[in-house]
């Protein structure tokens, strides 16, 4: 039986790392003289949505106490000028942390890439961070969050964070969900740790950090997601991504064929971005269908920026939604609806953007540019 553990975090962060890697039967997966990368969900949109620089250091330490010959830290945040990210890592002293464990840390976009192309529920070509594939060991390490396509993005679709940028809105554009899973054949993580210290409910990076104090770790990377999926109200079958992958051989996604030890599971629901999006703006009635996430955080900053005034009453987004007369139109998805609609262009659209349509109401000029996309916040990794 997969077995996955539960480990509460007290104040020393280092000793519940290595108590969780017992219990999930992780100590000798890593042998003398390994390479170890760890990939953690460092997006640079928002520190507070990203893994926590205390358990990527434990990891660091406890990869070393094993006898790893060569740690490093990887990562490939999200679309962004190249100063906001320095900035991001900057700001959380990622770098200099990193090297002060004796591990390197190496932002995968300036690396080199293995590609793949023509591979079925993928882009026709993708690049796949070469350290991925020239590791012994790979930890993954998301945070634990909810989020507006996948209702969790945990470990299985961490391993985003591999691809070059331009795959990631691609991903998006042939269907997120088949083409993560069919990544996840490509790229192996062979142990798994979900730091939920503070999880993240309501969105996946501006939501509200949760103290649960707990490490989620396992070997197999569908159980480990579905027992933190659980932890959060998202029982067995809930969480779509996880039954495709365990569809795809993959893992367990049964949290009752799981053998869980350490803590017992106690769920608490999370509130998910469509809950708090409705919950925030009940004059607004959304509708979505295919939207992704850097669409819907869009949204969210535009819903957020224009105030208490909001001239539209309902807002379309989403490759397969219909929309219906009236509504404003957003994202490049709905392009065939710009000339019957009030819309606004850009994948994503701008935020700032929506902002002002939805203050202007209907019947303005239409907005023809091509935004810049600085909302691409798909954090997710």
């Amino acid at each position: 039986m997969t077995r996955v553990s539960i480990t509460k975090v007290c104040d020393n962060v280092d000793a519940a790392f290595a108590l969780a890697m017992t219990r999930a039967d992780c100590t000798g997966v890593i042998k003398k003289g390994d390479r170890v990368v760890i990939k953690p969900n460092w997006n640079a949109c928002a520190i507070e949505g990203s893994t926590s620089l205390p358990v990527v250091l434990a990891a660091c330490r406890w990869a070393k106490a094993q006898g790893a010959g060569e740690v490093i830290v990887g990562e490939g945040p999200v679309p962004l000028k190249q100063e906001a990210i320095e900035a991001y890592f900057k700001t959380m002293g990622a770098r200099e942390a990193v090297a002060g464990v004796g591990a390197r840390f190496v932002n995968f976009d300036n690396d080199e890439h293995v590609m793949f192309r023509d591979r079925e529920y993928l882009p026709p070509e993708i690049g796949v961070a070469k350290l991925a594939f020239e590791c012994d060991v790979l930890i993954n390490i998301p945070l634990l969050k909810v989020h507006s396509c996948c209702l969790t993005t945990l470990s299985v679709k961490n391993l985003k964070g591999c691809l070059r940028p331009q795959d990631k809105m691609a991903f998006h554009r042939i269907g997120l969900l088949s083409a993560v899973v069919a990544l996840n054949k490509l790229v192996k993580s062979q142990i798994n740790v979900i730091d939920a210290i503070n999880a993240m409910a309501g969105d996946h990076n501006r939501g509200d950090l949760i103290p649960l104090g707990l490490l989620i770790a396992g070997r197999d990377r569908v159980a480990t997601d579905a027992v933190a999926s659980a932890q959060i109200g998202l029982a067995s079958g809930k969480v779509p991504l996880l039954k495709m992958a365990a569809a795809a051989g993959l893992g367990e996604y049964r949290v009752e064929k799981i053998e869980i030890v350490g803590e017992p599971l106690t769920p608490r629901r999370f509130e998910l971005p469509q809950d708090r999006m409705q919950r925030s703006y009940p004059d607004i009635g959304v509708l979505e269908d295919g939207a992704c996430s850097a669409c819907m955080a869009a949204l969210g900053d535009g819903l957020y920026t224009s105030g208490g005034v909001r001239k539209f009453s309902t807002i379309v987004l989403g490759q397969k939604a219909k929309p219906p007369h009236g509504a404003l139109v957003l994202g490049n998805c709905l392009k065939n609806y710009f000339p019957t609609h009030d819309h606004v262009p850009g994948c994503p659209p701008d935020g700032a953007e929506i902002a002002r349509k939805l203050r202007e109401g209907p019947g303005d000029p239409p907005c023809t540019g091509e935004p810049a996309g600085k909302h691409t916040d798909d954090t997710t990794n």
